[in-house]
């Protein structure tokens, strides 16, 4: 029993070492310190609104995220490329980054309908509309499935 113990222990206190190892360091940042495709997005797809706070996050290598005062986030790769879109007011994420099939899909088969949320992976788009269908798309914008 006393070995199970010193196991049990000994697994833990590694457990807690790696959590420290894996601290994310995240501190605020100014527009002009995001990297330039990002500046470029945000001036382009968002300037209709007002930035609260960026962010830039370290593990492993940079990351960034960019707040709205109205509650929209864009989040962007090292490279400066944006990953995940959120816009929950009623217009939603503008269309104009999006592949232009992905966009027309939503347009014609969910007329009135928004989307409010797009995550961009490696070979696919995951995208969330205003009426809480979530669509996955392939890079090309063609539509793949419903989300589970």
């Amino acid at each position: 029993m006393r070995h199970f113990a010193f196991i049990a222990l000994t697994i833990s206190m590694f457990m807690n070492l790696c959590a420290c190892n894996h601290h994310d360091d995240k501190r605020p940042i100014t527009f002009s310190e995001l990297p330039h495709s990002s500046q470029t997005f945000v001036e382009t797809y968002f300037s209709d609104k007002q930035v609260s706070a960026i962010f830039r996050e370290s593990h492993g290598e940079n990351e960034y995220e960019v707040l709205f005062s109205d509650g929209a986030q864009i989040e962007f790769t090292s490279k400066g490329d944006w990953d995940e879109v959120k816009d929950r007011d009623e217009d939603g994420v503008p269309t104009g980054f999006l592949p232009t099939a992905m966009a027309n899909y939503v347009a014609t088969n969910y007329p009135g309908v928004n989307i409010i949320e797009v995550n961009k992976e490696r070979s696919k788009f995951e995208v969330e509309l205003n009426n809480g269908v979530e669509l996955v798309f392939d890079k090309n914008g063609n539509f793949l499935r419903y989300d589970d």
